[in-house]
């Protein structure tokens, strides 16, 4: 892989796929006419529409291999509340047209994606397939610093001058209220219900690390790593934190939290997301 190494600590056969299908993604690969009633819809992150380029060339390649792709009309700034109702409304149109989703979801979009389809077993039941890449199971240490006021003993004295400034352009954007949610009490209500959900479709989760950024994206890559010393990460969130008990995990090495969504380094985003699609796909045969 460009830009990765496929770790697979848990001994899972879905590793070695990942890896042969991003590899070679022609060799045994599901098509869209082998399900033609599949929609396959991207859940972005906080932030996510706000970022230039956010998703568009993974769309491009799914929608050039012949999949029916389309991208999640979630609020960047919203809460988990707000853009679980969005994509309800979404998934249920869908539904009730005669489609069967697949979801390929980034950060909190995964989380808010799992947390709709806990409420609407209707809805569960029509979905063909999740894969969920850096969700968060706790918080994001640099948002806890900034709006709850932990970690603060880690700051450096130029941080403890601009860290107010962030909390309130962030404020100012109408992004305080999600920024709060990913602290670890906060998130903690919303994680159990989904842990607490047994959902009839198959869920791959992809937890990643990175030893350095690709970008502007990371949310303060060098502070996480002097709040939580020696701590695999990926720039906002522990890699602990990103798995799932649950869930087939995919472990991987080289991937900062930016990457997925938009690329650098040389990372091929856009088949990353196909090969996830492959495997979660394949997992129905």
């Amino acid at each position: 892989m460009t830009g990765a190494t496929v770790l697979d600590a848990h001994g899972n056969a879905h590793a070695a796929e990942f890896a042969r299908m991003f590899d070679r993604q022609e060799d045994g690969a599901i098509r869209p006419a082998d399900i033609p009633d599949c929609t396959v819809v991207m859940v972005r992150g906080l932030f996510g529409s706000w970022i230039p380029g956010h998703f568009r060339a993974p769309i491009e390649l799914l929608r050039a291999r012949g999949w029916h792709a389309t991208v999640a009309r979630t609020d960047p700034a919203g809460t988990l509340e707000r853009n679980r109702r969005l994509l309800l409304v979404q998934v249920a149109a869908l539904v009730e047209a005669g489609q069967r989703p697949v979801f390929l979801a980034h950060s909190k979009g995964g989380l808010e994606t799992l947390l709709a389809l806990a409420a609407e077993p209707r809805l569960a039941a029509a979905t063909l397939g999740f894969a969920g890449v850096q969700v968060p199971r706790a918080g994001a240490p640099f948002l806890e610093s900034l709006f709850h006021r932990r970690h603060h003993d880690s700051r450096t004295p130029a941080e403890r001058l601009v860290e107010p400034l962030q909390a309130a352009a962030l404020t100012l954007a109408g992004a305080r209220a999600a920024c709060r949610e990913l602290e670890d009490a906060a998130l903690a209500p919303s994680v159990s219900r989904v842990d607490g959900t047994t959902f009839p479709f198959p869920v791959l989760m992809a937890a990643s690390r990175a030893a350095r950024p690709s970008g502007s994206l990371e949310l303060r890559f060098a502070r996480l790593g002097r709040i939580h010393p020696g701590q695999a990460h990926d720039g906002v969130f522990l890699e602990r934190d990103q798995c799932w008990p649950a869930a087939a995990m995919l472990h991987l090495d080289g991937i900062d939290h930016a990457q997925p969504s938009v690329g650098g380094l040389g990372f091929a985003h856009d088949r990353f997301w196909l090969a996830l699609l492959q495997v979660v796909l394949g997992r129905l045969r």
